[in-house]
């Protein structure tokens, strides 16, 4: 059996289920060879043939010979020559495929040669066989071990293979009956499962001894079917050989300074275990500790459930191992010499580490006075974040130049989240090295760089707050810079109010004074506007622009760019009533000229094109109906600007003989007119009616959402005729 198979759910049952009647249909139509059109029954083929075969899609009819090497359940492994393969009867029962003697697949056991009449099946990682139907062929030998050759065994090609594997024993797990060691050949990790019937005395004994065993080759590997690690399956007891016991317990171990437990040493003796000492500086029980000596730290793996205390001496003994590009030690034994006070953190902070270790490592030589990896550490720090995690969280500092991550326990995560970001704290932890380079052939390539350091925050009293964040936080900045965005939609509010009622007082002038009266003070009010409104309003924006640039928080100055360009806008329009109050309307004049003038500036405001079109000659018209047809026409393709999103807006003038008409067009979203004038402060619509109606005109609009709008203006001529240009007498 490949390793990883477990109890069945309800739902993968019902999938089975599906399987297994596709798999009986198959097994009852006939089998059709590739090189032949007629069926035939289940073809008698090699185990290496089956095992060999990768690229079918759907199961077909196989029969296999082989001798059992190894059982488990209702699986179980048979080996022809070279090549083993694994068959699944389990799974058949479970889909409903299996046809066969049930008493005699309880029988089976290794060194009995079956006939196996099934389905060759895709697998989990290599290919397999669902028994259909065994037979027993009689008593045969097992077949020779194999030598592993590490370029097949540690990539997986030995699997369901009888082979003779050696290591050294580093731990051992209990695992529902059988022993499972964790051992190493010098060169890479494998585990061996031996039945715990076969060591009478417990596995103890060959922790740290040199042992030869024989076994079944089978696979760790994941859901996508991709080999993981190697795993051996031990049968009989005789296969376990003892090359080199351990001469010590792990306590006798050579014993190596702590700063030196993966150093060179020239004795070079076949010792695998060490022994070292230090203080404990953090300990979660049955998982892991970190021992500290001078300037050096070292994380401790064990399996002992004793609680060992920070301050604690203690004597470790294990195995080195590489973790992370730094030694650790693992599958330790610990032993408590005696109690101590806690040892007080070194202050420094993480740039001066970065800095030692990156001269080092320029250099070639140790850091000195150390690297300070599993280190307890202390220094001050700004709290940057606070991210939570299924199993605890994270706090972001910034300490000097650098970020630190400081990783901790669910329950003091909790506590840390009343501490504001922003404020300065004291932060104690146990230093970890990280590296933005995931790929570890990438790093082993390069000389040793620590990228970014990470803190080991023990608990949340290793937090202290020196100086509470200030009063000034995001939340409170937003606030402010909504009430400044009120203050200014009043302002807009007033700037709207006072051109409305300058508008109407104009209106009020224009009624009772002479052209000349008119012109001038439009142009005192220009000048009065100029001199305060616009003058504050590019104050303000200044102000504003100053403030953008000081806020270092992206969202508060995202809110203040947003309202510069809402004062943008207000400029613009303050400009272009400015420039409204100071054009003059010349008695000389044409109503053609002043269209032009006017429809060329705001040609400037809009994207979309603004065309005139003139048909006839146009009349001297008197003042008054001059400026008010010229209001009417700017009113609406300002409005068709504005408002309506036009794509294009034509202003067209025909001048007949007796009267004249002047239509404003645009294509663009349009309204609902009687709607849209029973409304309550649209004066723009209001306006051009009573303009209309001062100068005689009759006027219209025609208009509906989404159709464009129409306005449109007819003035009857005096019977005079004065349609060709001819002079006309001004109005008072």
């Amino acid at each position: 059996m490949l390793a990883g198979m477990r109890d069945p759910s309800p739902r993968s049952l019902l999938r089975h289920a599906f399987f297994g009647v596709a798999c009986v249909a198959i097994l009852n139509a006939p089998l059709v060879p590739a090189a032949e059109e007629s069926p035939g029954p289940p073809r008698l083929l090699p185990i290496a043939a089956i095992v060999a075969d990768t690229d079918f899609n759907s199961p077909y009819p196989v029969t296999v010979r082989g001798v059992v090497t190894w059982r488990r359940n209702r699986g179980l492994i048979i080996q022809e020559d070279d090549a083993g393969i694994w068959i699944d009867a389990q799974r058949s029962v479970e889909i409903g495929l299996w046809r066969g003697d049930d008493d005699l697949l309880d029988r089976l056991r290794p060194g009995v040669a079956v006939e196996v009449d099934g389905l060759a099946d895709r697998g989990g990682y290599v290919p397999n066989v669902l028994a259909i139907a065994i037979r027993m062929l009689g008593e045969r030998p097992e077949p020779p071990p194999l030598p592993i050759d590490p370029k097949r065994f540690f990539f997986g090609l030995d699997c369901c293979r009888r082979v003779t594997v050696r290591g050294v024993v580093q731990g051992v797990r209990d695992d529902d009956g059988d022993w499972t060691l964790l051992m190493s050949d010098a060169s890479r990790d494998f585990t061996a499962s031996i039945p715990q019937a076969l060591l009478p005395d417990g596995p103890t004994p060959l922790v740290d001894a040199e042992l030869r065993l024989v076994g079944v080759s089978v696979s760790h590997f994941n859901t996508r079917g991709e080999f993981l690690a190697p795993w051996l399956r031990v049968v009989h007891a005789e296969d376990i050989v003892v090359e080199r016991p351990s001469e010590t317990t792990a306590m006798q171990a050579p014993e190596i300074p702590l700063r030196a437990i993966a150093q060179y040493h020239p004795r070079r003796r076949e010792d695998h275990r060490i022994r070292t000492r230090g203080t404990v500086t953090y300990a979660t029980p049955g998982k892991v500790l970190y021992l500290q000596e001078g300037f050096n730290g070292v994380r401790v793996e064990t399996e002992q459930s004793h609680r060992f205390e920070p301050g604690d001496r203690v004597e470790v003994a294990g195995f080195t191992q590489i973790q992370g590009r730094v030694a650790g030690i693992v599958e330790a034994d610990v032993r408590r010499i005696e109690a101590g006070s806690p040892l007080a953190p070194i202050d420094i902070d993480p740039d001066t580490i970065l800095e030692i270790n990156a001269d080092a490592s320029r250099i070639g030589q140790m850091a000195e006075p150390g690297d300070f990896q599993g280190c307890l550490v202390t220094f001050p720090a700004q709290i940057v974040d606070f991210q939570r995690s299924a199993i605890g969280g994270q706090v972001l500092l910034a300490a000097g130049e650098i970020r630190v991550s400081g990783i901790t326990t669910t329950d003091d995560i909790v506590r840390l989240l009343a501490i504001e970001p922003g404020s300065v704290v004291q932060a104690t932890g146990i230093v970890q090295f990280a590296t933005n380079r995931g790929d570890e052939r990438l790093q082993i390539s390069r000389p040793f760089e620590v990228d970014r350091l990470e803190l080991l925050v023990r608990s949340a009293n290793d937090i202290v707050v020196l100086r509470a964040a200030s009063w000034w936080k995001p939340r409170r900045l937003a606030a402010l810079l909504a009430a400044v965005a009120t203050a200014a939609a009043v302002a807009a509010g007033w700037v709207v109010l006072l051109r409305r009622k300058v508008a109407a007082q104009l209106a009020v002038i224009e009624s009772k004074i002479q052209a000349e009266a008119a012109t001038e003070e439009r142009q005192r009010i220009a000048r009065e506007f100029h001199d305060t409104l616009e003058q504050g309003l590019a104050a303000v924006s200044l102000r504003l622009d100053v403030a953008a640039c000081t806020v270092a928080d992206e969202r508060s100055r995202s809110v203040l760019e947003h309202q510069r360009q809402i004062l943008s806008g207000l400029q613009t329009e303050t400009r272009d009533f400015l420039w409204d109050l100071r054009d003059p309307v010349h008695a000389e004049g044409t109503l053609v000229e002043s269209l032009s003038l006017h429809l060329h500036h705001l040609q400037e405001l809009s994207a979309a094109p603004v065309r005139l079109d003139v048909e006839g000659l146009p009349p001297v018209l008197p003042r008054t109906t001059h400026y008010h047809l010229l209001r009417i026409v700017r009113e609406a393709v300002y409005n068709a600007i504005k408002h309506a999103k036009a794509t294009r807006i034509l202003v067209h003038v025909v001048f007949r003989p007796s009267s004249f008409a002047i239509t404003v067009e645009d294509d663009g979203t349009g309204f609902d007119v009687a709607v849209r004038s029973q409304t309550e402060g649209h004066f723009g619509i209001r306006g051009m009616q009573e303009r209309a109606r001062q100068v005689g005109a009759r006027y219209s609009i025609d208009s509906r959402p989404e159709a464009g709008t129409r306005v449109s203006i007819e003035l009857p001529l005096p019977p005079t005729g004065l349609g060709n240009g001819g002079p006309q007498p001004h109005d008072a």
